[in-house]
């Protein structure tokens, strides 16, 4: 319901006498009362006798004073049009709306008469005598709207007379329509629904043009087209004007070309067609597939949200056109890490295919492209088959390449998949994605160098370009171990900070506070990771930096409020659980901490962080046999991975950092200095810390007290030949053999320290007996495959490739079946 109401501070002029008119004789029976009877919203009107008819004419009605000055700018108003109205013409068209002051209750609309809009329509419906003898009724006052209540689109342009069409009666009724829509009637035309027939029929063709820029009323759109479509009218100087039509061709034909840059312009075109025709569901379905394949995971929240808030209203406006269920999937599949979003996206590509009459072909490609994406991390056989099925359909659809380069990633085929994406770069230069997978790919099968080249390439061709830059930097800090090179790249980026727009210094203040905090500067890592906050709302990776400020300052408050912003939005569910129980310790809660690192280990194996943070809660609780219960299981897995972790990320965190100001805890509930398990577990902690020195001063406590200690020799060898002394960590890999003959890690030790000295066979035949006491020990089965290769290259590329589809992190097997492919 709509209510039409005063401006503070306004008050109906009172009414000013104005000189008598000669009132036309009007046709029997009155067109308007005959049609409109007694207004709906007012208490019908007692009947008047019929004047008796007489020689002289009838004086008209006073019409009430009208403003004579613009309320806007203060400009005299001539124009009766604009009088009536409160306002000139200009600032009516700058669209502002006031705002309106509350009404009584028991009244939704400000009556104020309304002056006629020139002597035709005074004549016409101000003052109607009836002919002498017809016995027809004065038509009652029709409610006027204040003259500042004006509702967008109807201005003059918005409703013309016709001449021609009904005859008097007809144009009589358009002159209705007139005060309907720019005077305080307008209300009838919901509440009346002969009204409402009738604005239709002239509308139509009986009288009255429709709005050129066939924007419906406000009230028939969906809350999610109003809530953006005022937005966007603020983005396009001329929203206005353009044709609806030639606007969603064009999107389409940018679509087509399939390259990042024609998105972008896409999604305008897109915006643009929806302003002028808010009912396209066609320029919704384009806009959402021209954002999910432009900014792929690029896209933030609130614009993913959005997107999927009118998708959806289009989808039940159009009875879920083939267009829109794949725009559908696409977006979602910007989301893949949610499972929901990935199997909602499965459903909407397989309605597309199981309608052979639905859709076109290249609605059918791209329902076959969507599902190739979502089976690619799960079964390759069906991800080829769908992309391949994409191709026959559509053999321009250049995406598919890109993504069949995946499909060779997860077969374990880097070669191919490297080549593949290579030409898809060569298509399109501008495509990001592409070139950010090819330079992870790189990173991840060792071509450090190769990647850096991807990046310092396109600054060849596009100087000065953003993205290529931070990438440098970030790979400096997070993959080189180039901590303060990364970090005076990040900070000179900074102060370019105005060539940039708001998303990517957000993006370039988050990387800055990470390294910052790894360079221990925490207050500048504060910071820098506040202002990302104020200019991306609610970013989990700035939240996740801050979290770990406030852990290293021992600020379990601020803590606290972080990791509330950070929780159901990390990339890890585990990760968020260990981020809880390492809160909960620093709240001096280890019982709970206990728990949450436990449900962790459980949920992810690999994390053997979890492992030995929940012994360190247990021994912080003063449960010394649960905590070394917990340890034991910590010292036989994978001492050479902690946990996984990406290359590059935009949740950094170094390895182990939350062990950090836990070295203590072990030792903490020593019985003596002689206690062999507390000093041993207490230096593997310390060794998972990276800090070598320490650790191997425990360890040797152990082997003080017992020299053939498995696990403490074991572990003192692989800190040897991270020094490169070789002799002292032959020494210590043979002690714990002997120490251990059923000690898997014992025996990666001794392989490790002999494949480095040259005796291959020997090598192998301890790094066989490591896989055999321990299937899961990932770092022997990669270093056997390493030294076997060259005998049995098709049999370690079959284990190789088994090893990554239960690991797909682990990066030594990728490495290896690189090299394999680079051999062959």
């Amino acid at each position: 319901m709509f209510e039409f109401n005063a401006p503070p501070g306004f008050s109906a002029p009172p009414p000013v006498a104005a000189p008598a008119a000669a009132a036309a004789p009007a046709p029997e029976g009155d067109p308007l009362l005959d049609f409109f009877g007694a207004p709906t919203s007012q208490p019908q009107p007692a009947p008047v006798p019929a004047p008796a008819r007489a020689p002289a004419p009838v004086a008209a009605p006073a019409p009430a004073a009208t403003p004579k000055t613009c309320r806007e700018c203060g400009k005299q108003l001539v124009d009766p049009f604009d009088q009536a109205l409160g306002a000139c013409e200009e600032c009516r068209h700058r669209g502002q709306k006031p705002t309106p002051s509350p009404v009584p209750e028991t009244r939704s609309v400000e009556v104020i008469n309304l002056p006629p809009l020139d002597d035709t329509a005074a004549s016409g419906a101000a003052s109607l005598p009836p002919e002498s003898g017809s016995g027809a009724q004065s038509a009652p006052a029709l409610a006027a709207e204040p003259p500042n209540a004006v509702r967008p689109g109807n201005q003059r342009s918005g409703a013309a007379v016709s001449a021609s069409g009904g005859g008097g009666r007809g144009a009589l009724v358009a002159v209705a329509v007139v005060l309907l829509l720019v005077g305080g009637g307008g209300a009838a035309y919901f509440f009346v629904p002969q009204v409402k027939t009738l604005v239709g029929q002239q509308a139509d063709g009986e009288g009255v043009s429709s709005n050129p820029s066939n924007q419906p009323a406000a009230a028939t759109l969906p809350p999610a087209l109003e809530a953006v479509l005022p937005r966007w009218r603020l983005m396009f100087v001329d929203a206005n004007s353009g044709d609806s039509k030639q606007l969603l061709e064009q999107g389409q034909s940018l679509l087509a070309k399939d390259h990042r840059l024609a998105y972008s312009r896409a999604v305008e075109s897109f915006q643009r067609a929806l302003l002028l025709d808010p009912k396209s569901d066609t320029a919704i379905g384009g806009y959402v597939q021209a954002l999910a394949l432009g900014l792929g995971s690029r896209m933030d929240d609130p614009t993913f949200q959005e997107a999927r808030s009118l998708i959806e209203v289009a989808e039940g406006r159009s009875r879920r056109g083939a267009d829109l269920l794949v725009a559908h999937a696409n977006l979602l599949l910007t989301r893949s890490g949610e499972s929901e979003n990935v199997q909602q996206a499965q459903r909407l590509a397989e309605e597309v295919l199981a309608n052979p009459k639905a859709g076109t072909a290249a609605q059918k490609a791209e329902a076959h492209l969507v599902l190739g994406r979502v089976f690619l991390t799960s079964s390759q056989e069906l991800a080829n088959q769908h992309l391949e099925s994409a191709l026959a359909i559509a053999s321009d659809l250049q995406r598919v390449h890109y993504y069949r380069a995946l499909a060779d990633e997860t077969a374990g085929d880097y070669s191919r998949a490297i080549e593949r994406l290579r030409k898809r770069l060569e298509q399109d230069p501008d495509h990001w994605e592409t070139r950010s997978t090819l330079a992870r790919i790189f990173m991840e099968v060792g071509e450090v160098d190769q990647a850096r080249q991807l990046y310092e390439s396109r600054l060849t061709s596009s100087p000065g370009d953003f993205q290529a830059l931070l990438a440098i930097a970030v790979m400096r800090y997070q993959m080189e171990n180039g901590l303060s090179g990364g970090l005076g790249a990040l900070r000179g980026l900074l102060r370019n900070r105005d060539k940039y727009d708001e998303r990517e210094v957000a993006d370039l203040l988050l990387h800055l506070s990470a390294a910052e905090r790894s360079a221990n500067n925490l207050e500048a890592a504060a910071k820098a990771a506040r202002e990302s906050l104020q200019l991306v709302k609610r970013n989990p990776a700035a939240h996740l930096q801050l979290f770990l400020v406030s852990v290293a300052r021992k600020d379990a408050t601020a803590a606290a409020e972080h990791l509330a912003s950070l929780k159901g939005h990390l990339d890890s569910p585990v990760v968020e659980k260990m981020l809880e129980g390492r809160l909960r310790l620093l709240e001096r809660k280890p019982a709970e901490a206990m728990a949450l690192f436990l449900e962790a280990s459980q949920l992810d194996p690999r994390h053997v962080d979890a492992l030995l943070l929940a012994g360190v809660a247990a021994a912080q609780d003063g449960r010394r046999d649960e905590s070394f219960r917990v340890l034991a299981q910590a010292i036989q897995s994978d001492p050479l991975r902690l946990a996984p972790r990406p290359v590059v990320t935009f949740f950094y965190m170094r390895p182990g950092e939350l062990l950090d100001g836990l070295e203590g805890s072990i030792v903490a509930i020593a019985r003596g200095g002689d206690d062999i398990l507390a000093n041993l577990y207490e230096g593997v902690l310390r060794f998972h810390q990276g800090e070598a020195a320490a650790a191997e001063k425990q360890l040797k406590k152990v082997n003080d007290i017992d020299a053939n200690n498995a696990s403490a020799s074991a572990y003192r060898a692989f800190i040897a030949m991270g020094r490169k002394d070789m002799k002292s960590a032959k020494g210590h890999a043979a002690r714990a053999v002997v120490g251990g003959r059923q000690v898997a890690i014992a025996h990666l030790a001794q392989g490790l320290v002999l494949a480095e000295s040259k005796e291959m066979e020997l090598a192998k035949r301890s790094l066989r007996e490591a896989v055999m006491l321990a299937p899961k020990l990932y770092s022997a089965q990669v270093k056997l495959a390493e030294l076997e290769a060259p005998f049995s290259r098709d049999s370690v590329r079959e284990r190789l490739v088994k090893l990554l589809g239960l690991d797909p992190s682990f990066l030594p097997a990728k490495r290896v079946l690189y090299s394999l492919d680079k051999r062959g």
